[in-house]
């Protein structure tokens, strides 16, 4: 991995009005109980349920991306060479400069580890077997490719 570097807010608030960003979104097999959902503090998806997921950095491959989600989301140790690919999904946003977001879903098992949820980015956590009504499309689409194995 080389140097990581993201945008300070103010010039990424500029890269959000001209440029499409690649994210990553993780739906994470707790053992057998279910996936982990999140409610979102922040835009976009914000007071809404989501899977964990973030923005990748220059400089990161796409394992250390994962790492990262997994280990500053939600405190969780993940190997992402296990990963299991969901899809692709164009989010397009209202909010933050009509915001255009790549996503790519990765299926990642996990067994049970303690859960330390990211307090800035999220409000709760469950662990569920089912799509919850109030979240956004992107996470429902990334459950119904899961849930068709």
């Amino acid at each position: 991995m080389g140097e990581i570097k993201f945008a300070p807010r103010g010039i990424f608030e500029q890269i959000l009005e001209w440029a499409v960003i690649p994210t990553f979104d993780l739906l994470i097999e707790y053992g057998s109980e279910g996936f982990i959902i999140v409610k979102r503090k922040i835009p976009p998806y914000e007071n809404q349920w989501a899977l964990p997921g973030l923005r990748m950095y220059k400089g990161e491959e796409i394992e250390d991306t994962l790492k990262r989600i997994a280990l500053n989301e939600l405190g969780l140790k993940i190997d992402p060479e296990k990963r299991t690919f969901l899809g692709q999904y164009v989010g397009k946003f209202k909010t933050e400069k009509e915001r255009q977001d790549i996503s790519t879903g990765f299926l990642i098992k996990i067994d049970k580890q303690d859960i330390k949820l990211n307090a800035d980015h999220f409000s709760e956590y469950k662990i569920t077997k089912t799509i919850p009504e109030n979240m956004g499309a992107m996470y429902k689409y990334y459950i119904s490719q899961y849930n068709k194995n």
